[in-house]
């Protein structure tokens, strides 16, 4: 699977899940109409941001031989400093079970 078909199925996945939050998190850049480049998002930022049961998980999609990039390692770092929990997902069932285990526990794992 693609980066893109497995980030689709994990938004689905957990999109399905009672008292879950989840939305997928843009960062990049655009032209406007005038010509002028617009950045948005912060570098680094996951993917996909998900609250479930007071917790706050990151989830950066990766494909099997995908690799992190020092902005992403560095949004990492920060938002585990902050008491988030990140998640490097490979497969739908990674970020799925981290979920699960927030909504089971209180706790994300």
């Amino acid at each position: 699977m693609t980066e893109r078909e497995i980030q689709t199925a994990i938004l689905r996945e957990i999109g399905a899940l009672p008292g879950v939050l989840v939305e997928r998190s843009n960062t990049g850049s655009a032209v406007d109409a005038r010509g002028r480049r617009i950045q948005f998002g912060t570098p680094g930022a996951p993917d996909i941001r998900v609250t479930a049961a007071g917790q706050s998980l990151a989830i950066e999609v990766k494909s099997p031989t995908g690799r992190q990039s020092p902005e992403q390692q560095r949004w990492q770092q920060a938002f585990e400093a902050a008491g988030g929990v990140y998640v490097l997902a490979r497969d739908v069932g990674a970020a799925v079970n981290a979920v699960r285990v927030a909504l089971d526990t209180g706790r994300a794992a």
